[in-house]
This record gives structure tokens, sequence and C-alpha cells, in this order.
């Protein structure tokens, strides 16, 4: 989310799960009956096509991971393709902060963004003291969701290890390719994934297992408009079958309203 006077060139930028691309109020994925399908698009970059080094890209991808003071309200919706589950969420965002706030479970997430990778901690309530996530616990899944601790921070976009791959398009969007290695523990050997390269956004992240395949696939569905803002109003998250170009489950955060002002306080 960014400040709509901040930068002429950028519209839109994206940061943890909130990116996007400035499509104005456009859905990317149109029907109920397509949103069902759980067969999803490949991708293959142009080698030959020269892009940012991924140092350069990663520097200017954190200058901008800057979120908007905005109270947002929605959901985590689970489907597993037999049932829908739907979570009420208020989530807060702040410069390089996010709560998410699930109204009808006693869990509340917060994450911090940092130069060297994501703090997570949680709590059962407000009156709760904060725990931080740590080691295989952020490994785990939200609420039986597709998401996992790890997910929030977005920390591959700060892994050291980076390969670009290319230009590609994504959604008919061009887009910079690369591929990042993990330093620490995480639940993916590797992950793939595709910058704007016109918005600065993330477009899709590809996640891997040890044997090369893509377990994990995060896509923005599209953006809505906040007075000089745009917000994240829908970002896909797919368990994906090993081997094959179909996702297993989907979670979705869904943001159905937004509203200035959040209340966090930007150190704690």
């Amino acid at each position: 989310v960014e400040d709509g006077g901040a930068k002429e060139r950028f519209k839109v930028v994206a940061v943890a799960l909130y990116g996007g691309e400035v499509l104005g109020e456009q859905r990317l994925v149109r029907g109920a009956e397509r949103a069902k399908q759980f067969r999803v698009m490949t991708a293959a970059p142009d080698e030959t096509k020269e892009i940012p080094d991924p140092e350069l890209m990663q520097r200017a991808v954190w200058d901008n991971m800057r979120l908007r003071d905005f109270t947002l309200r929605g959901n985590l919706r689970v489907d597993d393709g037999k049932k829908r589950v739907l979570h009420p969420i208020i989530l807060k965002t702040k410069g390089r902060k996010m709560v998410y706030e699930f109204l009808e479970q006693p869990l509340q997430i917060r994450v911090q963004l940092t130069p060297a990778g994501s703090i997570v901690d949680r709590r059962n309530g407000p009156d709760e003291k904060w725990e931080m996530v740590s080691g295989k616990e952020r490994l785990k899944k939200i609420l039986n969701s597709d998401i996992a601790y790890e997910d929030l921070g977005v920390d591959f976009l700060r892994w050291s290890k980076v390969t670009a791959l290319g230009m590609d398009s994504i959604k008919t969007l061009k887009a910079w390719a690369y591929e990042a290695e993990p330093p620490s523990l995480s639940s993916y050997t590797k992950a793939r994934y595709w910058i704007s390269a016109d918005y600065l956004s993330i477009l899709r992240v590809d996640a891997y297992d040890a044997d090369g395949e893509v377990i994990k696939r995060v896509g923005v569905n599209g953006v809505m408009r906040v007075g000089d803002s745009y917000v994240i109003k829908e970002m896909m998250i797919s368990s994906m079958i090993p081997g094959r170009d179909l996702s297993r489950s989907r979670s979705y955060i869904q943001i159905k309203k937004a509203e200035p002002g959040s209340g966090l306080n930007l150190i704690d």
C-alpha cells in the first residue's frame, strides 16, 4: 500500500501479503465457477532478456515496503474443494508492521518486517503478552489454512542467495523473475518469484520442495482503491500437488472494507 503522492512512478507497492498490480477495482479472477477450477497457469522466464541485478531489486523493493496506516476488515477463507470455512479478521497495518486479529478465534498474529527477515509473534487475546513464533513453529499452518507463519513475512525477498532468471509475463503484465534459497530452516528449498517491471509489486510466488516440485503458490487476484491509495482485495495461497500444475487446496485473504488509522505504534 502506498501514499498516492509519494512516488509518481509507482502507484501500488507490494508489501508482505498486500501487494498487487494497479488495476483499479478490476478482478483478475472472474466468476464463481472459474474460481473453483483448481488448475493454474504456468510461467516460463525468458533468460535472454536482462533484468535488474538481484541486490538492486531487493533494495528497491525494501525501500518501498512501507504500509499505510489502515484498518482492513475481511476474511481468511479456507477452501479445500469440499468445504469452505470463513474466519473473519481485522488486519491492522502501519509502516512495516501488521497485526491480524481473528474475531472468532483466540488468536492474534503480529508481523514485523526487518532487513534481516521477519519477526512473527502471536497471542490468544489483546490482554496477553506477545510470544515469538520461532524454529519449527514458524512452519506450522494457521487455522488449518494453506498459510504458514513463515509465509506472512515474505522473507524470500530478503534471502541473500538469489538468481536472476529473466523476463516473464504474469497475467499479461511484464515481470522480472528471480529464484532464492533460504539461509535457514524453512518448509521450502527455494522460492521463485515475479516482480512487476512497471510497479515493483509482487505478482506471484512459487515455493518448492526438496524434489524441485512446486508445493505452494501465492498470487494477487485484485486490488481496491481507498482514497489515494490501493490495498489488496484478494490474495490467493494455493497448496499444490507436487509434479502437477494443480492445487490441492486454496486459502484467500479477502478484504471487504478499509479505513484509515490502525492504532498501531511503530515501536513497541
